[in-house]
């Protein structure tokens, strides 16, 4: 008997060895938005984890940042979120709001010696949300870093900075480099004819130093950070700040625009700080690894830099100085979807724990959000690190920015109505506008904005009983439309059958249709009367979204009025084009067809590749279009365009340029014009001959002969032409989204991309479907207007 207990033991233990074995390891998705770098160090860090835990194996996903909070909403609403996910501040609450995130407190009491305390505190505080935290910091990603060149310093005759200096509306001489201004004036080189060829700071983008100006001021654009309802950036210490960094810019010249790096040099600041066309530099320490690799110990281009703290501001009031400057981090999150909340625990504490924020330590990608590994060998250089990672030696300085951080507001409508106020500050930025007028404006276009988000949280649930009536009613009307006209007509058998035959053959078509085509665009039109997010229950708005649109969204019509002149000229220049090179390329010469062939390539092209082709024609350095009207010296006058368009003796900036920006984008409409030529050329080879050889015996000439033979004959082609090309031009997004964002000033932005960033920027799907349904019928009115023309097309046969 006990043989036989002690054998049935051996093989249960057998067995239930043999199940742990061959049991199905838990499966984790991790989604990310790292660079190359980054990315092989968390694969090598998710490596760990899983040698650490054999049964639970990790997926790594990486998404673009710029593409990276639009995916993971959309696959929250689609039920396939991921179970670990990276969040920063500003965009943490959009999830947590609509109860996509797990709460962290109650993980972090059931686990034994977990240390919050550890923590940076203004990061933790941050990751809050109605006191509930929501994401587990990995990093901690000051802003107000200054990264400077040690050559050109010593150079200028400027002692090193020490991270005691302070910044002041004017150069202060008897301070030295004490004085970041005086600094920068200092370091700024000039040619002979006044162009900047070093400039003395430059921030990683504009608006990073205007925000470092405006808080260490004293002021600060919200009065909540968590759940603001008032804005503040008419506070005359943010105005100021505004017109100051302007005045750097556009007047001293001491630091490049936003728009010369991106339309004229085409360089980002950390470009110019490697090839030494900058001599400071702010940005975060994300940058360290780009620089340690362009700038190597012993390569032709190194040069000593460090870095330091950003200056503070002598509050004039209390003599006191002032530091604070914007931050930015990054943590890991658990999503509520998870059905593995333990397992994905776990990996949070490892990511967000020593073995992550170690490894990213190493790499200098990101400064730990604990502060013992903040200080310890991992992130500060010492005696031991490789000479390539000594550099910056003074990264203490990342610790000793963290009690001046100032982190952006993590209300979910932050970005959309602080958008309303930042689209102004490019006019503020170009000197079209003062910061008083631009600001006081965009602050009251995004209270008024302000005030309809807070009032929304009080709209009643959309009633979806009534909604799919409505819906089933408008298929129902669909069908009607199309099957009652053919009522009443007499058939015979045969024809009948005939009919019920080709109805088979296009059922797939027809159920395609509707499923994909017409219930969309029911379900569209339901949606424009609800505020819905994809994430949370539709709400009942009404007429709201309509209502908003033509009263109350100050861009709406700013949208219709490019969209509007982008059409009125580029239709009619594209057709004029189209028509001139069809009657060019109708000459019968040998190798017409090569010809043809070349002018119709580019209308082949992607749309994001043409952009960024005509980016380098439109660049106002060593651009094409420069070139061509300025020379290479940029001292041509070629028809007087030099003293008509150039500014201050600069060249023309046609992408950063309010004016100028749309003109830029109707002329490289013309670089589609092949697909229309085209047609024409179509239409021009199907004119019988024997017309133009009547006009030429009634002894017309070249001219009467287009109007009264040519012009008549391909005047349907013109017709089809025109009509696609009006309905083409209402939806023009991808040269406005990829060239100019919208921008200068909002002076491109088209009515299809004001679309687009109401339904994936800001979640608007409600308000964006209204905006849709208003294009529908505008494009109808509008074909509707131009098919009474249809009467002065000529067609050949027709009586």
């Amino acid at each position: 008997m006990r043989a036989l207990l002690r054998l049935f033991g051996v093989t249960l233990g057998l067995a239930l060895a043999t199940g742990i074995a061959f049991a199905k390891p838990v499966e984790l998705r991790l989604v990310v938005w790292e660079g190359d770098e980054a990315l092989r160090v968390l694969r090598e860090v998710t490596k760990d984890f899983e040698r650490a835990n054999p049964n639970i194996k990790v997926k790594l996903e990486n998404v673009d940042y710029r593409y990276y909070f639009q995916r993971l909403l959309s696959q929250v609403a689609g039920n396939t979120a991921p179970d670990v996910a990276i969040l920063d501040p500003q965009n943490m609450q959009m999830f947590a709001k609509r109860g996509a995130l797990r709460p962290l407190d109650p993980l972090i009491e059931s686990t034994p010696g977990f240390a919050l305390g550890d923590y940076y505190p203004p990061i933790v505080d941050i990751f809050r949300y109605q006191k509930s935290l929501y994401v587990l910091p990995r990093d901690i990603a000051p802003i107000g870093l200054i990264y400077y060149n040690k050559r050109l310093f010593k150079e200028a005759g400027l002692e090193e900075p020490d991270g005691n200096w302070t910044w002041d509306f004017e150069p202060r001489p008897e301070l030295g480099s004490q004085c970041f201004t005086y600094c920068m004036q200092q370091l700024t080189q000039k040619d002979e004819k006044g162009r900047t060829q070093v400039w003395g700071f430059a921030p990683s983008w504009t608006g990073a130093w205007t925000d470092t100006v405006a808080l260490s001021s004293g002021a600060r654009y919200v009065d909540n950070p968590e759940s603001f309802d008032k804005l503040n950036f008419t506070d005359p210490r943010v105005i100021r700040a505004f017109d100051w960094v302007t005045e750097l810019a556009n007047e001293k010249r001491w630091l490049p625009s936003q728009s010369e790096l991106t339309s004229v040099v085409q360089s980002t600041a950390v470009d110019l700080f490697i090839s030494q066309r900058v001599a400071m530099y702010q940005c975060g320490i994300w940058d360290v690894p780009r620089i340690r690799q362009a700038l190597k110990p012993g390569s032709e281009k190194f040069f000593e830099w460090d870095i330091t703290l950003a200056p503070g501001h002598i509050d004039p009031a209390t003599g006191k100085v002032v530091r604070a400057a914007p931050s930015g981090g990054s943590g890991y999150a658990i999503l509520n979807s998870t059905p593995h909340p333990e397992e994905a625990w776990k990996l949070v504490q490892w990511m967000s724990g020593e073995p992550g924020m170690k490894a990213m330590a190493k790499a200098g990608l990101a400064q730990p959000a604990i502060k013992s590994l903040a200080m310890g060998p991992d992130w500060i250089p010492g005696p031991d690190t490789p000479i390539e990672q000594r550099y910056p030696a003074n990264r203490i300085a990342t610790d000793q920015a963290v009690p001046y951080v100032v982190l952006p507001p993590t209300a979910d409508y932050w970005g959309e109505v602080s958008g309303l106020v930042f689209s102004k500050a490019e006019s503020i930025y170009s000197g079209s506008a003062t910061a008083e007028q631009a600001l006081t404006e965009g602050n009251r276009i995004a209270t008024a904005r302000l005030e309809t988000i807070l009032k929304e949280d009080q709209l009643p649930a959309f009633n979806w009983n009534i909604g799919g009536v409505v819906g089933l009613a408008l298929f129902a009307a669909a069908l009607a439309w199309v099957y009652f006209p053919e009522r009443g007509k007499t058939r015979t058998k045969a024809e009948k059958a005939e009919g019920r035959t080709s109805l088979l053959f296009l059922a797939p078509w027809i159920i395609g249709t509707l499923l994909f085509t017409v219930g969309p665009m029911i379900f569209s039109l339901l949606m424009s009367f609800a505020n819905w997010d994809i994430i949370q229950p539709a709400e009942w708005r009404g007429m709201g979204n309509y209502q908003e649109a033509v009263a109350q969204d100050a861009r709406f019509w700013q949208t219709v009025k490019v969209t509007a002149v982008y059409t009125i000229f580029s239709v009619p220049l594209g057709l004029i084009v189209s028509l001139l090179l069809a009657l060019l390329l109708n000459v019968k010469v040998k190798g017409m067809p090569v010809y043809r062939t070349f002018f119709y390539l580019p209308a082949l092209a992607s749309a994001v590749a043409s952009s960024l082709i005509w980016r380098k024609v439109f660049q106002p350095e060593g651009g094409l279009l420069n070139v061509l009207l300025f020379g290479a010296d940029g001292q041509r006058n070629f028809l007087g365009l030099a003293s008509w368009l150039g500014t201050d003796g600069q060249l023309p900036n046609w992408l950063g340029n309010e004016q100028l920006a749309l003109p830029s984008l109707i002329i490289m409409s013309l670089w589609g014009v092949g697909g229309g030529m085209v047609i024409l050329l179509a239409g021009l080879q199907a004119i019988p001959d024997f017309y133009y050889e009547a006009a030429t015996l009634d002894g017309a000439g070249l001219w009467q002969k287009f109007k009264v033979v040519t012009l008549p004959m391909v005047s349907p082609a013109l017709f089809f032409t025109l009509i696609t090309g009006v309905i083409g031009s209402f939806q023009v997004f991808t040269q406005g989204f990829v060239m100019t964002q919208g921008g200068p000033n909002d002076a491109t932005r088209f009515y299809m991309l004001h679309l687009y960033d109401n339904s994936f920027g800001n979640l608007r799907m409600g308000y964006a479907s209204a905006l849709a349904w208003l294009l529908f019928v505008v494009v109808l009115l509008v074909t509707l207007v131009q098919w009474r023309l249809n009467k002065l097309v000529y067609y050949e046969g027709a009586e």
